[in-house]
């Protein structure tokens, strides 16, 4: 049965109802950013979990110049392995009649029984290669999304400089390319980057590959000590070249993953923290303001004979009404945002299966959450309901701000405008009250910033790395060191205005117990086409010997100028030399280590090599250019700026304009709501005075 103080609370929220309409808005701004968060952190976890599960993701990575298969057989005794995949990993280009522009790929040989132990694949469409057809392959479903590739259709793969035809016969997901994009592209280029995985036989024909392998995928055992056992395969692999043992957490598409992972639980928390904070104060001064103007109707109540219990009961259903109407409004926005980022996600992370996962619970937890907030929120002034005598509640409160600054009304308003002495009076009458509001406007403001600078910091980004720091307009690599002459045969192509040529060099620097695995790049001096900079983007010379840190890497091994750390490099012979840090720089594009190319090349023990090239090419002559490097048989990859740019403008645009949209809206509204309070307060204070 509906009693009279129901009535009240429904009369109560229509005359209120713009303030309650505010922060109705804003409890529906945390309840939607909370259910959008974890439900995007429980789908990519669950997806990530079955996927990995399902699929056997491995443990352990480690690759090599070349080891004998016996050698897997010596990883299986190490104490701690449970199991060990051996297989040959190579990188390669794709030929397609219709572009001209380099299209990278992964090469992988799959065992002879079909299935690999470790890091299988999730068939989508077609089937597995015939073992008498060692031309059949399965390729990544992206790419084959992206290419329209049909079963049955060709492809033409340079596999160690030889060109060589496939036939494709199906397209599958793996755990090892969730995330699965090329060397120097930080986004997915599912048009322009091919994972192929084709019988063992043939991979191992054209890489000379006969009875060993390059790369080994392990499975550790349920009590092994992880770093124990990466000592052992490191130690094990070194004289046959390895490249030093990795865990999952450095596979690069498990590491991008996690990132997001990371962020999202972040988001989880200080996003709805600062929307519930600043609605739960709101509450408490509307709550508080309700209270004192209604110090009459709770007189009479009490005179009548209710209790305070059920007096205070009235007004927590108040807050609660307000909280369940934010919290149906934040449900509802939760879910679309949810949707709607995962959809973006499936352009970044191949899996399976990835659905919003919008649980009951869910949305139970974000509801109580709410509920709890604004009924904690408005304790303070229900506790004044409590201890306030009917007699007393008869008469009208005195406002604080006189009690406090009767001077203002005396002495102040002989100087100064009634209307800037009452606006005084309310703003310095109640300081905690200020406070909070400044408190929440502070905290909308930079979330007003932080959504309305995107556009200015990517373009910014943008401007800095590819036109000032990279400043070339294709980036190459070779199948292995090259004479550092490459240079002038690249030179010689028409439509080339000008070459550079690097060496880069995959290594681990130790400092006591402190590592760091990073690449070593060696310039030449006078490089104009790859210029490091620093924060203010002044050019930064390279030392002519020793070697530059960024300070990301310089902090984490607590190295400064002038002291030595070990250099080890994890191809080819494996060198470990002490050099010295003679710089460390402010590089914006965060962690990196620079040499000059002759000092890399001693380091090395060898000659003038490089491997590696950027182009910088006559917009003009760019397909005629493309056409000759498709030629190369040393050209092992290739980085096209114009093409990154396009995909990032593709990927990125759409989701910075949607994210910086909506999170400057959550600051506006919070700006909105307290800026309004405010206001009404002061209001208020002008028309008692009159």
């Amino acid at each position: 049965m509906v009693n009279v103080l129901d009535i009240k609370v429904l009369r109560d929220l229509w005359s209120m109802r713009l303030q309650v309409l505010s922060i109705a808005m804003l409890v529906a701004a945390g309840v939607a950013v909370f259910v959008m968060s974890v439900s995007n952190y429980r789908a990519l976890v669950g997806a990530m979990e079955s996927h990995h599960r399902n699929e056997r993701f491995a443990d352990l990575f480690a690759g090599m110049t070349r080891a004998p298969l016996v050698i897997a057989d010596r990883l299986r005794e190490i104490d701690g392995i449970g199991i060990v995949e051996p297989r040959i990993a190579k990188p390669v280009r794709i030929i397609r009649k219709d572009t001209n522009l380099p299209i990278s790929g992964r090469v992988i040989s799959l065992p002879a029984t079909g299935q690999p132990l470790l890091n299988r694949l999730h068939l989508l469409q077609g089937r597995w290669p015939d073992p008498p057809h060692p031309e059949e392959v399965v390729i990544n479903a992206a790419y084959a999304e992206a290419r329209a590739v049909r079963m049955g259709e060709s492809i033409d793969v340079v596999l160690n400089g030889r060109l060589q035809g496939f036939r494709v016969v199906g397209s599958a997901l793996s755990p090892e390319f969730v995330f699965a994009t090329r060397s120097a592209v930080p986004l997915p280029d599912d048009r322009n980057f091919v994972v192929l995985w084709a019988a063992e036989d043939a991979v191992a024909s054209a890489f000379d590959m006969k009875g060993a392998f390059n790369d080994v995928a392990m499975a550790l055992a349920p009590t092994a000590g992880t770093m124990h056992v990466l000592d052992e395969v490191d130690r094990l692999l070194a004289p046959y070249g390895g490249t030093g043992a990795y865990d999952r957490n450095d596979q690069p598409s498990h590491r991008f993953l996690e990132d997001e992972l990371a962020e999202q639980e972040t988001l989880s928390i200080f996003m709805p923290s600062v929307f519930f904070g600043v609605a739960a104060f709101l509450l408490n001064v509307v709550i508080g303001r309700l209270v004192e103007a209604q110090r009459g109707q709770i007189a009479s109540l009490k005179a009548l004979g209710f209790a305070n219990r059920t007096i205070a009961l009235h007004y927590f259903k108040l807050v609660t009404a307000i909280a369940l109407l934010g919290s149906a409004i934040g449900l509802g926005l939760g879910r679309w945002f949810a949707i709607g980022v995962v959809g973006s996600y499936r352009a970044f992370f191949q899996f399976p299966s990835l659905e919003a996962q919008v649980e009951p619970w869910l949305l139970i937890v974000a509801t109580l959450v709410s509920v709890v907030a604004a009924n904690l929120a408005a304790a303070t002034s229900v506790y004044r309901i409590g201890v306030l005598p009917p007699a007393e509640a008869m008469r009208p409160a005195t406002p604080p701000a006189l009690q406090t600054f009767a001077w203002l009304q005396t002495i102040g308003s002989r100087l100064i405008p009634l209307q800037y002495v009452i606006a005084a009076r309310t703003t310095l009458g109640r300081p905690i009250r200020t406070l909070l509001s400044t408190i929440g406007i502070a905290f909308a403001i930079p979330l007003i910033l932080f959504g309305l600078c995107w556009f200015d910091a990517i373009d910014y980004m943008i401007d800095v790395s590819f036109s000032r720091i990279e400043r070339g307009d294709a980036f190459l690599t070779f199948t292995g060191p090259v004479s550092a002459d490459a240079l002038y045969e690249l030179m010689a192509l028409s439509g080339v205005l000008k070459a550079e040529v690097q060496r880069v060099v995959p290594v681990r620097l130790r400092a006591g117990y402190r590592t760091y695995r990073t690449s070593a790049i060696g310039l030449d001096s006078g490089s104009e086409l790859k210029i490091p900079r620093d924060k203010v983007l002044q050019p930064i010379s390279i030392p002519a010997d020793g070697i530059m840190l960024t300070r990301l890497i310089a902090s984490q091994l607590d190295l400064h100028v002038g002291e030595t750390v070990s250099f080890e490099v994890l191809e080819g012979p494996r060198p470990v030399r002490e050099v010295t840090v003679r710089r460390i720089s402010d590089d914006i594009l965060g962690s990196s280590v620079t040499m000059d190319r002759d000092a890399l090349n001693r380091v090395m023990q060898e000659g003038s090599v490089a491997n590696a090239a950027i182009l910088r090419i006559d917009p003009a002559q760019t397909g005629l250019v493309w056409s000759r490097i498709k030629s190369m048989p040393k050209i092992e990859g290739s980085s096209v700026k114009a093409l990154w740019l396009a995909l990032f403008n593709e990927t990125i645009d759409g989701m910075v304009l949607s994210g910086a949209l909506i999170v400057a809206g959550f600051g506006m509204l919070i700006d909105w709501s307290c800026l309004r309070q405010r206001a009404q307060r002061t209001t208020g204070a002008r028309l008692g005075a009159c």
